[in-house]
């Protein structure tokens, strides 16, 4: 079964709009970039994967890690619990093997290492101070961003990420923790959102539109 973002082709023709108005887009995900679409991929000025860790820009894959931390994934993955999946940085788990995780850090010592950030039913591994957040700043600098940013995010690790945006968007399904930080919360879901949002900004020639109507 396949994992990879359903998206449609109108919220695809939206952000083309969007590209052309000449807003930068980027893609920030905790998960390995498996899931985004090429079509997705090619319209993003920036990728970001595995919390703020892998960059994919200018055509070359950046990473962010401890020199320790090829060392700190062997010992995870000698463990006898099994990953959803292993990335280029971080490893993912489902959520049962969240205290088996705790006696793994507590085990050999890796608490000033190692965080686990929890996202729907899954828990990612990843190098301590990572995170969405960060990588929205790593991006600012690379896309060399003097303008003002808005993030749109569903899950619990997007509530440090709308925290760090000037303006933060939760679609309809967002989780409460996400929806409580949101600048705007958008009646419609996912890819719907996307297009509500772009939309605004192209019709009201800027971002501010969204702290008027919260």
């Amino acid at each position: 079964k396949s994992n990879i973002w359903s998206v449609s082709s109108d919220v695809v023709e939206t952000l083309l709009k969007a590209r052309k108005y000449g807003i930068k887009l980027a893609i920030v995900t905790s998960g390995s970039g498996k899931t985004v679409p090429g079509n997705i991929r090619s319209l993003s000025d920036i990728l970001a994967f595995e919390n703020g860790t892998v960059f994919i820009y200018n055509g070359k894959c950046l990473m962010y890690k401890p020199k320790e931390w090829n060392k700190i994934r062997e010992l995870f993955l000698a463990e006898n619990i099994r990953p959803k999946s292993v990335g280029k940085v971080v490893i993912v788990y489902g959520i049962t093997y969240s205290e088996k995780i705790r006696e793994i850090i507590l085990k050999h010592g890796l608490q000033d290492y190692v965080d686990i950030i929890r996202n729907v039913n899954r828990l990612v591994i990843a190098p301590k101070n990572s995170g969405k957040d960060l990588a929205l700043k790593r991006i600012k600098e690379m896309l060399n961003i003097k303008g003002k940013v808005l993030a749109l995010g569903d899950g619990e690790n997007d509530v440090a990420l709308l925290r760090e945006a000037d303006i933060g968007v939760a679609p309809a399904n967002a989780v409460e923790e996400v929806k409580k930080v949101a600048d705007y919360v958008c009646d419609k879901a996912n890819g719907e959102c996307v297009k509500e949002v772009i939309e605004n900004i192209i019709s009201h020639n800027g971002i501010f539109y969204f702290l008027n109507v919260k």
